[in-house]
């Protein structure tokens, strides 16, 4: 895997984050892992001086207990926004206490790092925005409770309190574009959670015909998924919003689960 830092500084903190990683488990997978660093130069991009405020949530002392890296201790031009950390979702509920940082594995960190790099290469003025990351068990059990739907519909949109997510391992992402010059969300066509047809990408050559999706969304859809392809990411037919490193089989081998 080749990692594509922005800045000199950025390079430092990547190698720090993981290398913490490494020394703690010196007996796994991670300590043989080699990340490749090439392009090492100075981007005419400015270097965001934007502090990144301490969490007071509990869940940051939850996902620290994981080894679980925040996102934008990493790369901070990453924008987060979680929409379970308030009421501004689909639930209209906070589940996640206010949170305001998202937490990865380290190796699906840089990942995400990666992507939000190969973005600003096309676009300065574009950022990955994130909408949910790693997300513990018992979170998805109060979001299965509190979703009145039939549970066949359910089944699209959560995982069951009995089974695991990949969102359960850190090694899910739910994400859109934000235009930072304009400080709005790039059009897909759809809200993040939207439970119709539409936010489906199985559909999108269907509502495209129909112009109920916009050709601009679409393409904006598009730029998303190749960036998050190109950083090793595998988008799903049900939502644009979600892409996923690997599957569950691996995530168990490899990561923790967070509870």
């Amino acid at each position: 895997m080749k990692i594509y830092p922005i800045y000199l500084l950025q390079i430092v903190l990547f190698l720090n984050a993981c290398d913490i990683d490494f020394r703690k488990k010196s007996n796994t997978v991670y300590h043989k892992r080699v990340y490749e660093i090439t392009n090492p130069q100075i981007s005419n991009i400015p270097l965001s001086t934007k502090k990144i405020n301490v969490d007071t949530s509990y869940l940051e002392y939850v996902f620290k207990g994981y080894d679980l890296v925040n996102i934008r201790a990493l790369d901070s031009s990453i924008h987060v926004s979680l929409r379970y950390a308030d009421t501004n979702n689909f639930l209209k509920t906070n589940f996640y206490d206010g949170l305001r940082n998202a937490y990865f594995p380290c190796e699906v960190a840089l990942r995400v790092c990666n992507a939000q790099y190969f973005l600003k290469q096309l676009n300065p003025e574009l950022s990955l925005v994130i909408f949910d990351a790693a997300r513990p068990l018992h979170i998805q059990k109060m979001m299965w409770d509190s979703l009145k739907m039939p549970n066949n519909r359910k089944f699209n949109y959560l995982s069951p309190p009995y089974e695991t997510s990949l969102h359960n391992y850190g090694c899910a992402v739910d994400l859109g574009i934000l235009d930072i010059s304009q400080n709005l969300l790039k059009d897909m066509g759809c809200d993040f959670d939207t439970f119709e047809k539409i936010a489906q990408p199985l559909y999108e050559q269907k509502f495209l015909t129909s112009g109920e999706l916009a050709p601009q969304a679409f393409q904006n859809r598009k730029l998303l998924r190749w960036v998050m392809k190109r950083a090793g990411f595998s988008p799903i037919p049900s939502e644009w919003w979600h892409f996923a490193y690997g599957n569950k089989t691996m995530a168990a081998a490899k990561f923790k689960l967070i509870h």
